[in-house]
């Protein structure tokens, strides 16, 4: 079986493995289809349930644990999850397949959409295009699309800025790389981990358009742009140990390859929002994962020509 399948059954089965019990009775819940789904009818906010159950990566969550947090029926919020898990089971099912995005071919295992066949639960807000004039005068624009419920990956972004006419944005420079920055400049565009947790609440900021190829040597060979421009320029996280910007004790330079396979890429990996990049596991933000491995709430596409 696909490597990449595993992992995706390997993530939902953090949510369907467990054995629910109830004293006194079957218990009704809600049905639900989605993590906001269920927080609602928990009475709390989406990013309180994903704080409470806890960092993906550290396997199944403790829903006794999470309950307690939330003040909440340990055995509601179990039943919740299992259903938001089968609910998206047959996202997370889709066989191998070659995504050609910008002329460039990807094996992946994840559905992508267009713009006008987003599910309703994908809430974005697209951005005012910008644009910047490069020192041998071609001008590219830059469109910042706010994913506020945190659900695209890498993969499904690329391919909606390859649908309006662009590809994810591949900052060459400084001056393109700190343009960039300035448009995703807010803690909004920045999903953390917990402070409290093993990763110790750094974040993981909008998508850029840096991939690397299957078969790359790890943890920082092949590293390559999707607009097919040369890789001359990098600004990679390295650690500072500061406790405020990088409160991670461990050390935070990037690319690191820390979870076995981290071949996309975007703004982020230290404790605020900063304009240095960090790889990632190809799964953040997946559509139809109820328990990916953290989230982006947006990205950038970058254009050739004025898309108005």
């Amino acid at each position: 079986m696909n490597s990449k399948l595993v992992t995706a059954f390997i993530i939902l089965a953090m949510v369907l493995t467990s054995t629910t019990v109830f004293a006194g009775g079957t218990q009704e819940v809600k049905e639900v289809s989605s993590i906001a789904d269920a927080a609602m009818a928990l009475g709390v906010t989406e990013d309180e349930l994903r704080k409470a159950l806890g960092d993906p990566n550290q396997g199944g969550p403790d829903f006794e644990a999470a309950a307690g947090k939330l003040g909440v029926s340990a055995d509601k919020l179990e039943k919740l999850m299992k259903q938001v898990g089968a609910g998206m089971e047959e996202s997370v099912e889709v066989e191998p397949y070659t995504l050609t995005l910008n002329g460039i071919d990807f094996e992946v295992i994840y559905e992508v959409f267009s713009w006008e066949d987003l599910p309703e639960d994908v809430e974005y807000e697209r951005q005012e295009i910008v644009s910047l004039t490069a020192e041998d005068g071609s001008i590219h624009y830059y469109e910042t699309v706010y994913v506020s419920t945190g659900n695209l990956n890498w993969y499904q972004a690329a391919y909606l800025a390859q649908e309006a006419g662009g590809y994810l944005a591949c900052p060459t420079t400084d001056e393109e790389n700190s343009l960039l920055f300035s448009l995703v400049d807010d803690k909004k565009y920045f999903w953390a981990f917990d402070e409290e947790g093993e990763h110790y609440g750094i974040s993981i900021g909008p998508f850029l358009g840096g991939y690397q190829p299957a078969g790359s040597v790890e943890p920082d060979g092949g590293w390559r742009w999707l607009s097919g421009e040369d890789w001359n320029y990098s600004n990679w996280a390295v650690n500072l140990d500061d406790g405020v910007i990088d409160k991670d004790p461990r050390d935070n330079t990037q690319p690191n390859d820390s979870g076995d396979g981290q071949p996309i890429m975007g703004f982020g990996e230290l404790n605020e929002p900063v304009p240095t990049w960090g790889d990632y596991m190809e799964a953040v933000g997946t559509y139809g994962l109820t328990r990916s491995p953290g989230s982006s709430f947006g990205f950038i596409i970058e254009y050739e020509s004025n898309p108005m």
